[in-house]
């Protein structure tokens, strides 16, 4: 049963976000493209990280990267774009995090990338707390309700079962809180 959750909990990340992207495709909601593009490749390097770390059900990690990839696209196609000194701190921050997780094994893999994608979220983060817009709650409630029952889910309490999602229900509830204030 507990299993189950575990996959619960990445299928409901995936459709959450995959949703998100088809809402953006026909709404205006603010979002972070810097941000989105660092998570795109993060979560692919945490999916990466967790196979080779031997985690055979990184459900979480898998949803992540589908979704993030379609709303990457989607926001290419949309020409919104911004960079200025808080997008190259966080994408300093997450190159260095990707450095190491070539030079580093599997698990001290997941932790670098874990915290990138912190960092990456760090451009997301700064607009929510400057320009709140609740029309993205669902959004960071959702998968912060599937990174909790990825963490429930989790087959034991090791780096490449438990850290990605357990830091990223932490993000998401910090995110949830940012666009509903």
């Amino acid at each position: 049963m507990k299993q189950k959750i575990g996959l619960i909990g990445g299928l409901i990340s995936a459709v959450v976000i995959v949703a998100f992207a088809i809402y953006l495709a026909t709404n205006s909601i603010p979002q972070n493209i810097a941000s989105w593009i660092m998570w795109t490749i993060l979560d692919t390097l945490i999916l990466i990280s967790c196979l080779a770390a031997g985690n055979k059900r990184p459900w979480l990690p898998a949803g992540y990267t589908l979704g993030a990839f379609l709303v990457t696209l989607i926001l290419l196609t949309r020409g919104v774009w911004h960079w200025g000194t808080v997008e190259t701190i966080s994408a300093i921050g997450a190159t260095a995090a990707t450095a190491c997780w070539w030079k580093l094994g599997p698990k001290s893999a997941i932790i670098a990338s874990t915290l990138a994608m912190t960092l990456a979220g760090i451009p997301a983060m700064n607009d929510a707390w400057f320009r709140p817009d609740p029309a993205s709650w669902w959004l960071w409630g959702g998968v912060a309700f599937s990174c909790a029952l990825s963490c429930y889910g989790a087959k034991a309490w090791t780096i490449e079962e438990r850290f990605f999602p357990c830091s990223s229900f932490i993000f998401n509830t910090t995110m949830t809180i940012l666009v509903l204030r």
